[in-house]
């Protein structure tokens, strides 16, 4: 990558270029520095998740016994204990309409207790029972506003067989009772356990930890903090019929920055997830990047003490003190001099430049257009006979005055470089074709904010 440059004192002035006086006192000098924009951060990631992996996790998390009761009361003297366990491994697949059907072999054992009293004797009886059963499950789960997995429209379709005996004269249906049983229990088992296998939560921290940290950022003139807000989550998932879970994520947030050091816990929380459309695999990043006036003003003054800046053969400046401020939507640079004339009395002055910063990437610098410049002495190079001498000094300082900001960019792109992989939960991140450019210049009361932009494609890989 180049070493980019920031100059903000070089002005498209040609032969053709019309300065106008700069009015010091006009409405111009009295307005507000423009509002700067957000500097936003935004990640689009498609995450596909193989549903055999879900398979796995749910069959890991769920337990053999499913439940047992006893003494269930199902009328006309009718009691029964029912023991329902795991009896082989839960399968899982998507369905056209988006659902997700579950598998899942179970062993029901229990016995049917008779227990009344005829004619004043207490009859007491009872017949055991042993099925195995395969009841297929269907759910939609949801993603809640807090990031775990809501299930819905949970049901039972089938059981393999059916549920009815009879039991000395009497038609006994197990399926109504054994039913609300069973969807209780997969409610409980997908929620607490195996969709936690998919935690979006953790996906997200883990993003987040990597670009939610405050990070130090020292440009060699000024130095800040910069952290992130994060704004928004939005995920949007769907099964597809190559039986993968598709999750589309969005972050969006703003990057803040600050002079003082963020505390080491100031890491913002998450902000609640919105079901939302969302596509793409990309990344943008934009670091707002502070240059005070105090310290370019400074930065001046060490590096044009005692150079001396030739008008004519028998006429020098002598520049004496900087000062930058916003002017409006422009900046304003003040340069006090000394004029040194041979053989005749030294003048004060004080020359006055003003344009509005903007970016070129043909010189890879910063650059004033909309230049206007005044030159305020009791009579020395004050008239307009004069006028090409003056743009004889605003060439001069042009040449000299330049602030290097290569190590920005270069921060900027090591920033980049340092997060083109990551390893997130059940994936690697890899950053593709980066981009790095200034994406505007903002003056503020108290300096120039910067805007470097990264922007990337993001290539996701299945890393469990």
């Amino acid at each position: 990558m180049p070493r980019y440059s920031l100059i903000i004192l070089v002005f498209l002035l040609t032969a053709y270029t019309s300065c106008s006086s700069l009015k010091l006192n006009g409405p111009e000098a009295q307005a507000p520095p423009p509002a700067l924009p957000k500097a936003e951060l935004s990640l689009h990631l498609g995450l596909e998740i193989p549903l055999s992996f879900v398979q796995g996790k749910i069959n890991e998390s769920l337990t053999e016994k499913l439940f047992k009761e006893e003494g269930l009361e199902l009328g006309n003297g009718l009691f029964a204990d029912v023991d329902l366990k795991k009896n082989g491994l839960l399968s899982l697949s998507a369905t056209d309409e988006g659902k997700l059907l579950v598998g899942l072999p179970v062993f029901l054992d229990g016995k049917v207790r008779l227990e009344k009293k005829i004619f004043g004797q207490k009859i007491s009886s009872a017949i055991p029972f042993q099925e195995n059963l395969s009841p297929q499950v269907s759910f939609i789960p949801q993603i809640n506003s807090d990031y775990s997995f809501g299930i819905e429209e949970l049901d039972i379709l089938s059981w393999g067989k059916p549920l009815q005996y009879d039991f000395l004269g009497f038609n006994i249906d197990f399926e109504p009772l054994v039913k609300q049983k069973m969807i209780g229990v997969m409610e409980d088992q997908l929620r607490s356990g195996s969709l936690k296998s998919i935690d979006i939560k953790s996906i997200a921290n883990d993003f987040w930890s990597t670009f939610g940290k405050p990070r130090y950022l020292d440009n060699g003139l000024s130095a800040s903090y910069l952290y992130t807000q994060p704004e928004k989550l939005a995920i949007h998932d769907e099964f597809t019929k190559d039986q993968q879970l598709i999750l589309n994520i969005g972050l969006e947030g703003e990057i803040l920055r600050q002079k003082e050091r963020p505390l080491a816990t100031q890491l913002s929380p998450l902000p609640p997830v919105t079901q939302e459309k969302v596509e793409g695999n990309d990344f943008s990043l934009t670091l707002p990047i502070y240059v005070g006036f105090e310290e370019m003003a400074a930065y001046l003054d060490e590096k044009l003490k005692d150079s001396l800046i030739t008008v004519e053969k028998q006429t020098k400046l002598l520049p004496q003190k900087f000062s930058l401020r916003h002017f409006g939507e422009r900046t304003m640079i003040t340069m006090e001099f000394i004029g040194k004339r041979v053989g005749k009395k030294d003048i004060n002055g004080t020359f006055y430049l003003a344009g509005k910063p903007a970016y070129d990437a043909n010189s890879q610098s910063i650059v004033l257009e909309n230049v206007d410049f005044k030159l305020v002495t009791k009579s020395f190079l004050a008239n307009t006979t004069n006028w090409m001498k003056r743009r004889k000094v605003l060439k001069a300082i042009q040449k000299k005055a330049v602030f290097p900001v290569g190590d920005n960019l270069e921060g900027a792109k090591a920033e980049l470089l340092e997060k083109s992989q990551m390893k997130l939960s059940l994936f690697k991140l890899t950053l593709q074709s980066p981009e790095i450019f200034i994406d505007g210049i903002y003056p503020s009361t108290t300096g120039l904010d910067i805007y470097v932009r990264t922007s990337a494609g993001v290539n996701v890989e299945w890393n469990p």
